[in-house]
């Protein structure tokens, strides 16, 4: 289980844009629309870096492979050919 701190705040907020993100968003009171936000904004952060971790495996791996020829037709007969050696075609 997971502890949290919970601690009172006072902050100055537009209320326009309270009641806008509360309607967005689905909740009933102030203090869940400033959670949910705070959530909503923490997810982003978190997909983002898992996405740039990926991307940046791929460009790893990409890296280190042969590049490809102007003209594809040779890459892809050389790709075959790689993989009928591989699998014993």
């Amino acid at each position: 289980m997971r502890l949290t701190a919970v601690r009172d705040k006072h902050l100055k907020l537009d209320q326009k844009k309270i009641d806008v993100a509360k309607r967005i968003l689905g909740v009933k009171t102030e203090t869940e629309t400033v959670e949910k936000a705070l959530e909503i904004v923490i997810q982003k952060e978190e997909s983002e870096n898992k996405r740039k971790e990926v991307v940046d495996r791929i460009l790893a791996r990409r890296a280190k492979m042969k590049p490809i020829p102007e003209n594809t037709a040779d890459w892809i007969r050389e790709a075959r050919k790689q993989r009928d050696k591989r699998y014993g075609f």
